[in-house]
């Protein structure tokens, strides 16, 4: 027995010693089937204890011992090979779930996603237009309606892109403790990082916790930016995996400066290429002093119990589970100059705007799963949902009208979801059963692999939803910017999309949404005499709230990636239509702005030097966008508005990449719009917001499995 401890101790510290010496960890993450975050227990990991032994060590990567330090000795059994092997950390150990996807790998591989996705939010910005500075707005270039929360949210969208929802944050399963680094270099005077840290105490707990810090003083006056957000996880199941549980807690701050872009006087000196103004802080801007922040903190829980537990996939089970959220939001806008270009200030002093938006969720499901009927689940959801403006009197002295508005809603849904071979259908349905605001859902989605590696995927979804409560009720120091529309219908959004993919030719879709009472902010221009012409930028901003009359948004996107021994071509292709039932309205222009068409192209050389130690990947990114009349940004509401005047866009941007890869660490140059002194200095992101010029960028992520 004393030989067989002291084996084990040797064979531990060789492990250790091992994984302080490991290489790159190879494989790209692969998702697998499983659609619920917390399925990740029985069938997962079976299907890899199962492996032969052969099979095992011969897939084994960089994480993973070898073969040769477990030869078989005397007084040792097969069994305990068998064992030392499992128990070595491989890269599919280490899993990410997320509430409503599927379940990842982590994945240290270097691709062109990979570099489209080096950015603050850590996703592909191809549909978005970010302004000059970090984790400030985003102006859209594609939309995808069908993506719409049910209940009424607070407004402020564009402070939204950067915060987590719950769908956001990230749950983990690891063998040893995991921790990721990510840094990128920022505007100016500043930079982005973002740290997680996720340990398994044992197979059944486990706990992550993951800060962002994030400060730019950026190119402009008054435009400095500042995020953070504080996410802790946890997840747990039983020893028989009858009962299991997570849980998350995020706290989140985003700020943001606010100069209402450069002043009409500012717009030539700007695109005259002037050395003497390329110095962007010598432009003179809209606002001074102005700040608009989103804070938000929110706890989720979310627990299920096994009454009947499958022992494998050919068995069926029954499960029965709660879920409860209690979420709130603060927005913020403050000036203490209040600024004339809002209008009027009917206060006196300095503006401070201040709203709330809360919900407290709590719902109750079951869930039966059958290898021949596949999945049903069904629930009911029990909300409360709070929207008010925070001052001390409880209507508005200077109206009458009320500060505060709280709507209960009860949901029954349902889902269902079927797997035969390679076909694949699920149906959703979600409906309001008792409410003064009405909500509706129904989905269905299909997918199929075809013959020679096509995969087709088919969707088709109504949507009947209550308006925001910012377009409901608005209150500001500012007397324009002060509403209250109760009799704003539902909108209405159909959607039907496809897809059809096949790995060597590329992807193919279209998405064919119907919209009915849309709602939006709509721009207000001044009234023109006979003869006079509308100013490049008006002098003041203010807004009105409109629903559309039916309206059809047509989106095409042709996607594909060509390999030529190093090289590689990555190709994005969209077109986009929206057309109105009634083209007198608007004269003629549409309600949704958007480009006709949006192209990017990425020539990439990816090769390995100095004996592979060094895994190398550059090359060049186009893209180009025809002109449109682009929103226009608010950055009193936080929010876009539509405008039919001014046309931004027509512009080509050109970055330059070079990434590579050392072992674990993965690092980003990129030089951003390279172009912009070639190609002239008439790039927007919105009508007197300027894009970015010219700037190197510099980025780092680096997992660490010990």
């Amino acid at each position: 027995m004393p030989y067989r401890y002291f084996f084990v101790v040797v064979l531990l510290s060789f492990f250790q010693l091992k994984a302080q010496n490991t290489n790159a960890i190879a494989s790209a993450a692969e998702s697998v089937p499983s659609t619920n975050s917390l399925d990740f227990s029985a069938e997962e990991v079976q299907e890899t204890v199962v492996l032969e032994i052969d099979s095992l060590v011969k897939n084994l990567d960089t994480l993973s011992v070898k073969r040769d330090s477990l030869k078989t000795k005397p007084g040792f059994i097969v069994k305990e090979e068998v064992e030392a092997i499992i128990d070595s950390a491989t890269i599919d150990m280490y899993k990410i779930f997320q509430q409503g996807k599927q379940t990842v790998f982590v994945d240290t591989t270097t691709t062109i996603q990979k570099e489209y996705k080096a950015n603050f939010l850590r996703r592909d910005y191809f549909e978005l237009l970010p302004f000059v500075n970090m984790a400030s707005a985003f102006n859209r270039l594609g939309h995808d309606f069908s993506e719409t929360s049910l209940q009424p949210q607070m407004g402020a969208r564009s402070k939204h892109y950067a915060y987590f929802e719950i769908e956001d944050v990230k749950y983990y399963r690891v063998p040893t403790p995991f921790t990721e680094l990510y840094f990128r270099t920022t505007m100016e005077q500043g930079q982005l990082s973002d740290a997680t840290i996720s340990v398994n105490t044992s197979p059944q707990f486990n706990f992550a916790i993951a800060y962002r810090g994030m400060r730019s003083l950026g190119k402009y006056l008054n435009q400095r930016s500042a995020s953070v957000a504080l996410r802790l996880s946890m997840t747990y199941q039983s020893f028989n995996e009858r009962y299991k549980a997570k849980f998350h807690y995020v706290s989140q701050r985003h700020e943001n400066q606010e100069n209402g872009g450069i002043t009409p006087d500012g717009i030539p000196l700007f695109e005259s290429g002037d050395p003497d103004f390329l110095e962007r802080s010598v432009l003179q801007v809209q606002l001074n002093d102005a700040i608009n922040t989103l804070k938000g903190k929110r706890s989720f829980f979310e627990h299920h119990y096994a009454l009947v537990h499958a022992k494998d996939s050919t068995a069926s089970s029954w499960t029965v589970g709660h879920q409860f959220t209690n979420e709130s939001k603060y927005y913020n806008y403050q000036d203490p100059r209040s600024s004339a270009y809002f209008g009027v200030n009917g206060t006196g002093g300095g503006v401070q705007d201040d709203l709330q938006w809360a919900i407290v969720r709590n719902s109750l499901e079951t869930k039966i799963k059958n290898p021949v009927i596949g999945k049903l689940r069904a629930g009911i959801s029990f909300s409360n949902l709070l929207y008010r403006f925070l001052v001390i009197e409880e209507v508005d002295p200077l109206d009458g009208l009320p500060l505060e508005l709280n709507t209960n809603q009860t949901f029954l849904n349902a889902d269902y979801d079927f797997l035969w071979r390679g076909f694949n259908f699920t149906a959703h349905f979600n409906k309001t059963l008792f409410s003064d605001r009405l909500s509706d859902e129904i989905s269905l989605k299909a997918k199929i692999t075809l013959p020679n590696q096509l995969y087709f995927l088919g969707k088709a979804s109504f949507i009947n939803r209550s308006p925001n409560f910012n377009f409901i009720r608005y209150k500001s120091d500012y007397a324009s910017y002060n509403w209250h529309n109760t009799e704003l219908a539902n909108e209405k959004i159909s959607s039907l999309s496809a897809t059809l993919s096949h790995p060597k030719w590329g992807a193919v879709s279209a998405w064919l949404q119907r919209l009915d009472n849309y709602t939006y902010y709509n721009q207000v221009f001044p009234t023109l005499g006979e003869g006079e012409e509308l100013p490049l930028l008006p002098s003041q901003m203010f807004t009105e709230v409109l629903q559309s009359n039916p309206l059809t948004y047509l989106k095409a996107r042709y996607t594909s990636h060509y390999n030529f021994w190093k090289f590689s071509l990555t190709t994005t292709a969209q077109y986009q239509k929206v057309t109105n039932d009634d083209s007198s309205v608007n004269g003629g222009v549409p309600v949704i702005n958007v480009p006709e068409w949006n192209v990017r192209t990425t020539l990439a050389l990816t090769t390995d030097m100095f004996k592979k130690a060094l895994h190398v990947q550059t090359g060049v990114t186009g893209q180009y966008f025809t002109g449109f009349y682009a929103d226009q940004y608010n950055p009193l509401l936080g929010d876009f508005m539509r405008q039919d005047q001014q046309q931004i866009g027509d512009y080509p941007r050109v970055d330059v990449f070079f990434n590579g890869k050392i072992r674990q660490a993965r690092f980003y140059f990129r030089y951003e719009h390279a172009n912009a002194a070639f190609t002239g200095y008439d790039y927007y992101s919105a009508v007197g917001y300027p894009y970015r010029d010219s700037i190197l960028r510099f980025g780092l992520v680096w997992n660490f499995f010990q």
